[in-house]
């Protein structure tokens, strides 16, 4: 699934409003690779145990945030219109998120 392929912008929807991050996406065969680069603070992760499967991916990823290291697990899906949606999960909750490309 290429379509997934290249930069993104990311937009977290959480309790405690919008969060904001930059997804690089590199695809090869079902094997889903890039980094993640936090937008309020400019850390970047390497995305791990990412898989892609038709149009749908998911994928691990841990950065550091003001309070320490989160884990993440991210699955979505890309859309018809070009955009991808899903869910971000961490010791928070599960919070819908959606991308554009960069």
């Amino acid at each position: 699934m290429a379509g997934i392929q290249g930069a993104w912008n990311i937009v977290v929807h959480t309790y405690m409003g919008d969060q904001n991050s930059v997804h690089e996406y590199e695809v090869d065969g079902g094997v889903l690779t890039g980094t993640i680069t936090d937008g309020g603070n400019g850390n970047k992760a390497q995305i791990r145990e990412g898989k892609v499967e038709g149009d749908h991916f998911s994928f691990q990823f841990t950065i550091k945030i003001p309070i320490g290291e989160m884990e993440f697990t991210m699955e979505g899906a890309l859309q018809a219109d070009g955009t991808i949606k899903g869910n971000s999960s961490n010791a928070m909750g599960s919070f819908e998120f959606e991308g554009t490309r960069v």
